[in-house]
């Protein structure tokens, strides 16, 4: 006798049916019905579609099967899981849209795109095995493809092959631990080629004489390291004045305002040159809130007629600045590889220059900036010393 569990008549999207058979709708409120059966030690799955009415009458007619020891797990259901592709689409669209940042769901759409469904797009997700996650990626290692494309390839077929598991599609997630295993080399650490405290001082002055307008966002993307869209959207309320620091909460990029990076909160200190500066120009922004007639001020610190700069735009700005200072064409990233450099070189702890970056992992921040870090401190190792002592306490004895 089929049996379903109470929530059929509650209007659960889960329905349950004994003797290893199970209806449930899938994804959630998607309102597609699938079969999942598990049978001597088998499992399969077939997409029904949108009648769940069906989904169920098709469920019994399985379960009669099964008690007459007359079903095959060989038959038609395998043939209809998902191809991956299909499957990926719904679990960026579902899962990574909802859940995480913009640039982390383009980027997820970018690996897919350029690495991953090339290669195993067109797979049956319940076909594809550990093998054919090694060949993918050891082809992009021999491709040249860096050990963080690598990585992120990984990632993102992991995370459709896992939601694949939740939903019982496949028993296991054939990613797990094949990139480890294949001990391919880590890309040497990172070279990074700072601007010195000279040529910052250039740069500032000549963004005070020539672009003036923009010399309180430049002062403060040297004096913080905060990554682009943390300075763009950053706000007054963001400012604690006596306790001189900044609160980093969001980010701006291409119209959206959204949590940082690997959604870590974090205070960045304020240096005194800066206090001033914010200080001035939020006294010029009163006036010219009065001017106009609003009252308050805009919310956003460093804006442009009212609206969030553009990343393109500002990155523009920071070339003409550049190119009128005399120096070098680098990107404005270069303002917090700066800011962190000259921390480390002046002697600043990795542990204080992670938090004030907002890493997620002093292994970072080390792999980054490492080579920078003091490598002898005589003064350091002489501290050790007692400073009783003025020379030997024990004194070897000579050979005859």
């Amino acid at each position: 006798m089929l049996i379903l569990d109470n929530k059929l008549n509650a209007g659960s999207t889960y329905r349950r049916i004994r003797n290893g058979v199970s209806v449930r709708e899938k994804p959630k409120g998607s309102g597609v019905w699938w079969i999942f059966i598990r049978h001597q030690g088998q499992r399969k799955s077939k997409k029904i579609g949108k009648d769940k009415r069906t989904a169920i009458e098709a469920a019994k007619k399985i379960e009669a099967k099964i008690i007459l020891n007359d079903l095959n797990l060989d038959d038609s259901a395998s043939e209809s899981a998902p191809l991956f592709k299909d499957y990926a689409m719904l679990w960026h669209e579902k899962y990574i849209k909802t859940l995480r940042r913009q640039s982390t769901y383009e980027r997820y759409g970018e690996i897919l795109k350029k690495y991953i469904n090339p290669v195993i797009g067109d797979m049956p997700i319940n076909e594809i095995k550990r093998n054919n996650i090694r060949m993918m990626l050891i082809n992009l290692h021999k491709a040249g493809y860096s050990r963080s494309t690598l990585s992120l390839t990984r990632d993102v077929t992991s995370g459709v092959m896992g939601y694949a598991v939740d939903d019982e599609l496949i028993e296991t997630n054939p990613v797990t631990g094949v990139l480890k295993r294949l001990k391919l080399e880590r890309e040497k650490q990172l070279k990074i080629a700072p601007m010195s405290s000279q040529e910052v001082e250039i740069f500032l002055d000549v963004c005070g004489k020539k672009f003036n307008e923009y010399y309180p966002f430049f002062l403060c993307a040297f004096r913080t390291g905060m990554r682009l869209g943390e300075l763009i959207a950053l706000q007054w309320g963001d400012i604690d004045w006596n306790k001189k620091n900044i609160r980093v909460e969001r980010s701006y990029r291409r119209g959206r305002v959204d949590r940082p990076k690997n959604n870590k909160k974090r205070l960045v200190d304020i240096s005194d040159q800066l206090l001033i500066e914010l200080k001035s120009l939020l006294t010029a922004r009163k006036k010219e809130a009065i001017r106009l007639g609003l009252g308050e001020p805009v919310e956003i610190i460093f804006h442009r007629k009212g609206e969030y700069l553009e990343q393109n735009y500002i990155r523009r700005v920071f070339k003409r600045i550049l190119k009128a200072a005399g120096l070098p064409e680098m990107k404005l990233h270069i303002t917090r590889h700066t800011f962190a450099s000259l921390l480390l070189s002046n002697g600043e702890s990795p542990v204080y220059v992670k938090e004030q970056l907002g890493h997620s992992s002093i292994n970072i921040t080390v792999d980054i900036y490492g080579h920078l870090i003091p490598s002898s401190n005589r003064a350091a190792v002489n501290r050790l010393d007692n400073p009783d002592l003025s020379g030997t306490k024990w004194h070897p004895m000579g050979t005859l």
